[in-house]
Protein backbone atom coordinates (compact mmCIF):
# COMPACT_ATOMS: atom_id res chain seq x y z
CA UNK A 1 0.00 0.00 0.00
CA UNK A 2 1.69 3.15 -1.16
CA UNK A 3 5.29 3.75 -2.18
CA UNK A 4 8.41 3.84 -0.13
CA UNK A 5 8.71 6.59 2.44
CA UNK A 6 12.11 7.80 3.61
CA UNK A 7 12.08 8.10 7.39
CA UNK A 8 15.19 8.57 9.48
CA UNK A 9 14.44 7.12 12.92
CA UNK A 10 17.96 7.68 14.22
CA UNK A 11 17.70 11.41 14.86
CA UNK A 12 15.78 13.41 17.48
CA UNK A 13 12.80 15.45 16.35
CA UNK A 14 10.92 18.43 17.73
CA UNK A 15 7.21 18.10 18.48
CA UNK A 16 6.43 19.91 15.25
CA UNK A 17 8.72 17.63 13.26
CA UNK A 18 7.10 14.52 14.72
CA UNK A 19 3.60 15.77 13.89
CA UNK A 20 4.77 16.69 10.39
CA UNK A 21 6.33 13.25 9.94
CA UNK A 22 3.13 11.58 11.15
CA UNK A 23 1.05 13.57 8.68
CA UNK A 24 3.52 12.77 5.89
CA UNK A 25 3.26 9.06 6.63
CA UNK A 26 -0.52 9.31 6.57
CA UNK A 27 -0.37 11.06 3.23
CA UNK A 28 1.71 8.25 1.75
CA UNK A 29 -0.12 5.21 3.17
CA UNK A 30 -3.42 6.39 4.66
CA UNK A 31 -5.35 3.19 4.04
CA UNK A 32 -2.80 1.05 5.85
CA UNK A 33 -2.73 3.07 9.08
CA UNK A 34 -6.49 3.54 9.12
CA UNK A 35 -6.92 -0.20 8.57
CA UNK A 36 -4.70 -0.92 11.59
CA UNK A 37 -7.07 1.09 13.76
CA UNK A 38 -10.27 -0.04 12.07
CA UNK A 39 -9.71 -3.77 12.66
CA UNK A 40 -9.58 -3.04 16.38
CA UNK A 41 -11.98 -0.11 16.82
CA UNK A 42 -14.89 -1.42 14.73
CA UNK A 43 -15.29 -4.81 16.51
CA UNK A 44 -14.76 -3.14 19.90
CA UNK A 45 -17.41 -0.48 19.28
CA UNK A 46 -19.86 -3.09 17.99
CA UNK A 47 -19.40 -5.13 21.16
CA UNK A 48 -19.85 -2.03 23.32
CA UNK A 49 -23.00 -1.16 21.33
CA UNK A 50 -24.41 -4.66 21.83
CA UNK A 51 -23.76 -4.60 25.59
CA UNK A 52 -24.56 -0.99 26.49
CA UNK A 53 -26.69 0.25 23.61
CA UNK A 54 -24.41 3.28 23.12
CA UNK A 55 -21.90 4.28 20.48
CA UNK A 56 -18.67 6.29 20.79
CA UNK A 57 -20.44 9.65 20.35
CA UNK A 58 -23.06 8.89 23.03
CA UNK A 59 -20.94 7.06 25.59
CA UNK A 60 -21.31 10.01 27.97
CA UNK A 61 -24.87 8.80 28.63
CA UNK A 62 -23.49 5.80 30.53
CA UNK A 63 -22.97 5.78 34.27
CA UNK A 64 -19.62 6.73 35.76
CA UNK A 65 -18.79 3.13 36.65
CA UNK A 66 -19.73 1.85 33.19
CA UNK A 67 -17.45 4.43 31.61
CA UNK A 68 -14.57 3.39 33.89
CA UNK A 69 -15.13 -0.26 32.99
CA UNK A 70 -14.86 0.64 29.32
CA UNK A 71 -11.68 2.60 30.05
CA UNK A 72 -10.13 -0.54 31.54
CA UNK A 73 -11.22 -2.64 28.54
CA UNK A 74 -9.86 -0.02 26.17
CA UNK A 75 -6.52 0.12 28.04
CA UNK A 76 -5.99 -3.64 27.93
CA UNK A 77 -7.41 -4.37 24.48
CA UNK A 78 -7.71 -1.45 22.07
CA UNK A 79 -4.68 0.69 22.81
CA UNK A 80 -2.14 -2.18 22.92
CA UNK A 81 -3.02 -3.68 19.55
CA UNK A 82 -3.31 -0.36 17.72
CA UNK A 83 -0.01 0.84 19.22
CA UNK A 84 1.82 -2.39 18.38
CA UNK A 85 0.62 -2.38 14.77
CA UNK A 86 1.61 1.23 14.19
CA UNK A 87 5.05 1.11 15.80
CA UNK A 88 5.98 -2.05 13.88
CA UNK A 89 4.95 -0.35 10.65
CA UNK A 90 6.95 2.77 11.53
CA UNK A 91 10.06 0.70 12.19
CA UNK A 92 9.62 -1.16 8.92
CA UNK A 93 9.45 2.14 7.05
CA UNK A 94 12.51 3.39 8.95
CA UNK A 95 14.35 0.25 7.88
CA UNK A 96 13.60 1.11 4.27
CA UNK A 97 10.88 -1.47 3.87
CA UNK A 98 7.26 -1.29 2.83
CA UNK A 99 4.90 -2.49 5.58
CA UNK A 100 1.97 -4.65 4.59
CA UNK A 101 -1.19 -5.31 6.52
CA UNK A 102 -0.69 -9.06 6.97
CA UNK A 103 3.03 -8.86 7.62
CA UNK A 104 2.69 -6.18 10.28
CA UNK A 105 -0.11 -8.06 12.02
CA UNK A 106 2.02 -11.23 12.14
CA UNK A 107 4.96 -9.31 13.62
CA UNK A 108 2.78 -7.71 16.26
CA UNK A 109 0.93 -10.76 17.56
CA UNK A 110 3.80 -12.59 19.38
CA UNK A 111 4.40 -9.66 21.75
CA UNK A 112 0.74 -8.69 22.11
CA UNK A 113 0.17 -10.32 25.55
CA UNK A 114 3.09 -8.35 27.01
CA UNK A 115 1.95 -5.17 25.26
CA UNK A 116 -1.60 -5.64 26.56
CA UNK A 117 -0.55 -6.04 30.18
CA UNK A 118 2.01 -3.22 30.10
CA UNK A 119 -0.25 -0.76 28.27
CA UNK A 120 -3.24 -1.81 30.36
CA UNK A 121 -1.48 -1.22 33.66
CA UNK A 122 -0.16 2.17 32.56
CA UNK A 123 -3.52 3.16 31.06
CA UNK A 124 -5.48 2.29 34.19
CA UNK A 125 -2.92 4.07 36.38
CA UNK A 126 -3.15 7.17 34.19
CA UNK A 127 -6.93 7.01 34.30
CA UNK A 128 -6.99 6.77 38.08
CA UNK A 129 -4.45 9.57 38.32
CA UNK A 130 -6.58 11.75 36.09
CA UNK A 131 -9.49 11.44 38.51
CA UNK A 132 -7.39 13.13 41.20
CA UNK A 133 -7.54 16.69 39.82
CA UNK A 134 -5.76 15.54 36.65
CA UNK A 135 -2.22 16.37 37.78
CA UNK A 136 -1.09 12.82 38.71
CA UNK A 137 -2.51 11.59 35.41
CA UNK A 138 -0.51 14.16 33.44
CA UNK A 139 2.64 13.18 35.33
CA UNK A 140 2.10 9.52 34.47
CA UNK A 141 1.41 10.38 30.82
CA UNK A 142 4.77 12.17 30.73
CA UNK A 143 6.49 9.15 32.33
CA UNK A 144 4.75 6.32 30.47
CA UNK A 145 3.94 7.58 26.95
CA UNK A 146 5.78 4.79 25.11
CA UNK A 147 5.09 1.76 27.30
CA UNK A 148 3.20 -0.06 24.54
CA UNK A 149 5.89 0.72 21.97
CA UNK A 150 8.71 -0.48 24.24
CA UNK A 151 6.78 -3.67 25.00
CA UNK A 152 6.15 -4.28 21.28
CA UNK A 153 9.73 -3.79 20.07
CA UNK A 154 11.98 -4.66 23.01
CA UNK A 155 12.39 -7.86 24.98
CA UNK A 156 11.30 -8.48 28.54
CA UNK A 157 7.98 -8.38 30.33
CA UNK A 158 5.46 -5.70 31.24
CA UNK A 159 7.55 -4.34 34.11
CA UNK A 160 10.52 -3.97 31.74
CA UNK A 161 8.35 -1.93 29.37
CA UNK A 162 7.20 0.37 32.19
CA UNK A 163 10.80 0.84 33.32
CA UNK A 164 11.96 1.42 29.76
CA UNK A 165 9.44 4.20 29.16
CA UNK A 166 10.46 5.75 32.48
CA UNK A 167 14.13 5.65 31.42
CA UNK A 168 13.53 6.97 27.90
CA UNK A 169 11.54 9.96 29.11
CA UNK A 170 14.01 10.96 31.83
CA UNK A 171 14.98 14.55 31.03
CA UNK A 172 12.44 14.72 28.19
CA UNK A 173 9.10 14.56 29.99
CA UNK A 174 7.83 18.00 29.02
CA UNK A 175 8.77 17.12 25.46
CA UNK A 176 6.89 13.81 25.68
CA UNK A 177 3.82 15.32 27.31
CA UNK A 178 3.76 18.10 24.72
CA UNK A 179 3.76 15.59 21.87
CA UNK A 180 0.97 13.49 23.38
CA UNK A 181 -1.23 16.54 24.00
CA UNK A 182 -0.47 18.08 20.59
CA UNK A 183 -1.19 14.81 18.77
CA UNK A 184 -4.50 14.50 20.59
CA UNK A 185 -5.50 18.01 19.56
CA UNK A 186 -4.49 17.52 15.92
CA UNK A 187 -6.28 14.17 15.70
CA UNK A 188 -9.45 15.49 17.32
CA UNK A 189 -9.86 18.58 15.13
CA UNK A 190 -11.73 16.87 12.24
CA UNK A 191 -14.19 15.09 14.52
CA UNK A 192 -15.01 17.72 17.14
CA UNK A 193 -17.76 19.50 15.13
CA UNK A 194 -19.42 16.18 14.29
CA UNK A 195 -19.31 14.87 17.85
CA UNK A 196 -20.71 18.15 19.18
CA UNK A 197 -23.54 17.99 16.64
CA UNK A 198 -24.51 14.47 17.76
CA UNK A 199 -23.85 14.96 21.47
CA UNK A 200 -27.46 15.40 22.52
CA UNK A 201 -28.96 12.71 20.29
CA UNK A 202 -29.43 9.04 20.97
CA UNK A 203 -27.47 6.22 19.40
CA UNK A 204 -28.56 5.78 15.81
CA UNK A 205 -26.88 4.21 12.80
CA UNK A 206 -25.65 7.66 11.83
CA UNK A 207 -24.18 8.59 15.20
CA UNK A 208 -22.54 5.17 15.50
CA UNK A 209 -20.90 5.37 12.06
CA UNK A 210 -19.71 8.94 12.58
CA UNK A 211 -18.43 8.26 16.09
CA UNK A 212 -16.62 5.09 15.04
CA UNK A 213 -15.03 6.84 12.04
CA UNK A 214 -13.77 9.63 14.28
CA UNK A 215 -12.37 7.08 16.73
CA UNK A 216 -10.49 5.33 13.93
CA UNK A 217 -8.82 8.55 12.79
CA UNK A 218 -8.02 9.76 16.30
CA UNK A 219 -6.66 6.45 17.58
CA UNK A 220 -4.61 5.82 14.45
CA UNK A 221 -2.98 9.25 14.39
CA UNK A 222 -2.22 9.17 18.11
CA UNK A 223 -0.63 5.72 17.78
CA UNK A 224 1.43 6.85 14.80
CA UNK A 225 2.65 9.99 16.58
CA UNK A 226 3.46 8.03 19.74
CA UNK A 227 5.38 5.49 17.69
CA UNK A 228 7.51 8.31 16.32
CA UNK A 229 7.96 9.59 19.88
CA UNK A 230 9.41 6.23 20.91
CA UNK A 231 12.11 6.43 18.23
CA UNK A 232 12.70 10.11 18.98
CA UNK A 233 13.33 9.34 22.67
CA UNK A 234 15.64 6.45 21.77
CA UNK A 235 17.60 8.76 19.45
CA UNK A 236 17.84 11.39 22.19
CA UNK A 237 19.13 8.77 24.60
CA UNK A 238 21.86 7.73 22.18
CA UNK A 239 22.78 11.36 21.47
CA UNK A 240 23.04 12.18 25.18
CA UNK A 241 25.17 9.13 26.00
CA UNK A 242 28.84 9.97 26.79
CA UNK A 243 31.17 9.65 23.82
CA UNK A 244 32.48 6.12 23.57
CA UNK A 245 30.12 4.88 26.28
CA UNK A 246 29.53 1.63 24.43
CA UNK A 247 33.14 1.16 23.30
CA UNK A 248 34.51 -1.94 24.95
CA UNK A 249 31.21 -2.62 26.68
CA UNK A 250 30.50 -6.37 26.70
CA UNK A 251 26.94 -5.57 25.58
CA UNK A 252 28.19 -3.73 22.47
CA UNK A 253 27.60 -6.09 19.51
CA UNK A 254 30.95 -5.12 18.01
CA UNK A 255 32.61 -6.38 21.19
CA UNK A 256 31.79 -10.00 20.42
CA UNK A 257 33.32 -12.48 18.05
CA UNK A 258 31.10 -14.98 16.30
CA UNK A 259 32.35 -17.61 18.73
CA UNK A 260 31.42 -15.54 21.79
CA UNK A 261 27.98 -14.52 20.64
CA UNK A 262 25.17 -16.98 21.43
CA UNK A 263 24.06 -18.61 18.15
CA UNK A 264 21.07 -16.92 16.57
CA UNK A 265 21.24 -13.72 18.61
CA UNK A 266 21.54 -10.16 17.39
CA UNK A 267 21.41 -6.72 18.98
CA UNK A 268 18.71 -4.24 18.07
CA UNK A 269 20.57 -1.00 17.21
CA UNK A 270 17.70 0.96 18.76
CA UNK A 271 18.09 -0.93 22.04
CA UNK A 272 21.62 -2.36 22.40
CA UNK A 273 20.86 -3.72 25.88
CA UNK A 274 18.21 -6.02 24.40
CA UNK A 275 19.03 -9.22 22.54
CA UNK A 276 16.60 -10.82 20.10
CA UNK A 277 16.51 -14.21 18.48
CA UNK A 278 17.13 -14.08 14.74
CA UNK A 279 16.85 -16.83 12.17
CA UNK A 280 20.05 -16.06 10.23
CA UNK A 281 19.53 -15.35 6.54
CA UNK A 282 23.19 -15.44 5.53
CA UNK A 283 23.75 -11.69 5.71
CA UNK A 284 26.77 -10.38 7.57
CA UNK A 285 25.09 -7.18 8.80
CA UNK A 286 23.16 -7.00 12.06
CA UNK A 287 19.44 -7.30 11.39
CA UNK A 288 16.81 -5.05 12.96
CA UNK A 289 14.05 -7.55 12.52
CA UNK A 290 13.21 -10.19 15.06
CA UNK A 291 11.05 -13.22 15.57
CA UNK A 292 9.45 -14.45 18.76
CA UNK A 293 12.07 -15.38 21.32
CA UNK A 294 11.79 -18.97 22.62
CA UNK A 295 11.93 -19.24 26.42
CA UNK A 296 15.08 -21.35 26.35
CA UNK A 297 16.85 -18.81 24.17
CA UNK A 298 15.70 -16.03 26.48
CA UNK A 299 17.18 -17.83 29.48
CA UNK A 300 20.46 -18.32 27.59
CA UNK A 301 20.63 -14.62 26.82
CA UNK A 302 19.96 -13.57 30.40
CA UNK A 303 22.77 -15.85 31.58
CA UNK A 304 25.11 -14.51 28.90
CA UNK A 305 24.23 -10.91 29.73
CA UNK A 306 24.97 -11.41 33.43
CA UNK A 307 28.32 -12.99 32.57
CA UNK A 308 29.16 -10.15 30.15
CA UNK A 309 28.28 -7.51 32.72
CA UNK A 310 30.44 -9.23 35.33
CA UNK A 311 33.38 -9.32 32.94
CA UNK A 312 32.84 -5.63 32.12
Amino acid sequence: MGGRTNLDLDRPRSIREMLTAALALYWRVPILFLAFAAIVVVPYELIVLAITGTGPSTIHHLSFYAQQALLVADSFLVTPLISALHVHAVREIGDGGRPTFGGTVRKSLPRLPVVAVAAGVSGVAIGLGSLAFGIPGLILIAIWPVVAQAAALEGGGPIDALRRSFALTRGNRWHSLGLILAAGVVAAIPGVPLLIAFRHTGTTAGTFIVGTAVQIVVRSFEALATGLLYFDLAARERAEAPAGAMAGNPLDPMHWSDEDRPPGWYVDPNAPWVMRYWAADGKSAWSRRSTATPKQIGAEWEAFKRKAEDLG
